[in-house]
């Protein structure tokens, strides 16, 4: 199984853009280690796979590599918030095409 976890980064309440990558980085290593907990035998994916935190790059060609990296996943896990992000709801929609597995941990991780 091949988890990948879409989480918020613009989305978030940290002021600056820089401390909602951080905040969704330390998010995503948090979700990483719990799935890992809850499923042995899964591979466990995240932004920041895509788009290494210290990447300089145009939202539209990180939102790419992200949707790239998703769909060669089963499952994705919709963490709490995403759908208040543009990024996570555009991941929701290309899981949703694609016919993966969806967990929406809105209220629940």
């Amino acid at each position: 199984m091949r988890i990948y976890i879409s989480t918020p980064v613009n989305g978030r309440s940290e002021a600056t853009f820089e401390e909602k990558r951080k905040a969704a980085y330390r998010r995503s290593v948090m979700l990483r280690a719990y799935l890992l907990d809850e499923y042995q035998d899964a591979e466990v994916l995240t932004p920041f796979d895509a788009v290494p935190l210290e990447a300089k790059m145009s939202e539209a060609e990180a939102i790419g590599r992200c949707i790239t990296l998703l769909l060669t996943c089963d499952t994705v896990l919709l963490d709490r918030g995403w759908t208040a992000s543009d990024g996570c709801n555009l991941e929701y929609r290309a899981a949703k095409i694609y016919k993966l597995n969806i967990i929406d941990g809105n209220g629940q991780l």
